[in-house]
């Protein structure tokens, strides 16, 4: 529910880049879910047909591996829960966040590079 809401409330948020890396440690049927998105013909539309429309992306199958280093990575890291937002400044925030909360830190960060 919480990379769901975030990912609806996302939509508000204009002019900004999300580096989207699929971690698959919710449920049984999370690598399944995430293979469907990863092996889709559009990974953009599957994405938002899973995450916005709450539609059940069609079994799909292709080389998954990134998956399993999804995986290795978030262990390396420690992050155990979804979503975990990471920002340019390597500043890390775990769990849903409004996108207000976003577009201000995003700021805080521009003005900071400058």
């Amino acid at each position: 529910g919480y990379c769901k809401r975030f990912e609806r409330d996302m939509q508000k948020v204009d002019n900004v880049t999300v580096d989207l890396f699929l971690y698959p440690i919710l449920s049984p049927d999370s690598v399944e879910r995430s293979r469907n998105i990863w092996c889709a013909k559009d990974r953009a539309a599957a994405w938002q047909d899973h995450m916005v429309r709450d539609k059940n992306n069609p079994p799909a199958t292709c080389d998954a591996d990134v998956l399993q280093r999804n995986l290795a990575l978030g262990k390396k890291y420690r992050i155990t829960g979804t979503p975990t937002l990471v920002f340019a400044d390597g500043s890390r925030v775990p769990g849903a966040i409004p996108a207000q909360e976003v577009e201000k830190r995003l700021a805080d960060a521009g003005s900071a590079a400058r």
